[in-house]
């Protein structure tokens, strides 16, 4: 079984990515901030789905941690590069989200089959 997808963003958009994911065969669960990284932490949870700057806190806070981060944001910036460069795990895609491009990519990220993870990256 694949592991879950935890979202940590605003009510609507958790919602809509939640189904989205779930009727791509994953499972999804969503949280609102605050929400502390060493709660996300846990062996049934495979990646974390976040925003920018929603997100901005948890970011910091995830650091040298195993668990990859997905972070989605309206453009590109040096507080959000900065932010990515303090996760280990972290990959980024720019928004307008494309919600199929989105969800393979988490699968990917779920069955291991992604390159290697170390630093960020763009999607």
């Amino acid at each position: 079984m694949l592991k879950k997808v935890i979202i940590v963003d605003e009510q609507g958009f958790s919602r809509i990515c939640s189904a989205l994911l779930e009727l791509q065969g994953c499972r999804a669960e969503c949280r609102s901030l605050p929400v502390g990284a060493m709660d996300l932490h846990r062996p049934d949870v495979g990646l974390v789905l976040t925003s920018y700057p929603y997100g901005e806190r948890l970011l910091a806070e995830m650091g040298d941690g195993e668990l990859p981060v997905l972070v989605l944001a309206d453009s590109l910036s040096e507080p959000l590069l900065a932010a990515l460069r303090r996760v280990r795990h972290a990959c980024c895609m720019v928004k307008p989200v494309d919600y199929e491009r989105l969800t393979s990519y988490i699968r990917q990220v779920l069955l291991g089959e992604t390159s290697e993870w170390g630093g960020y990256d763009f999607v």
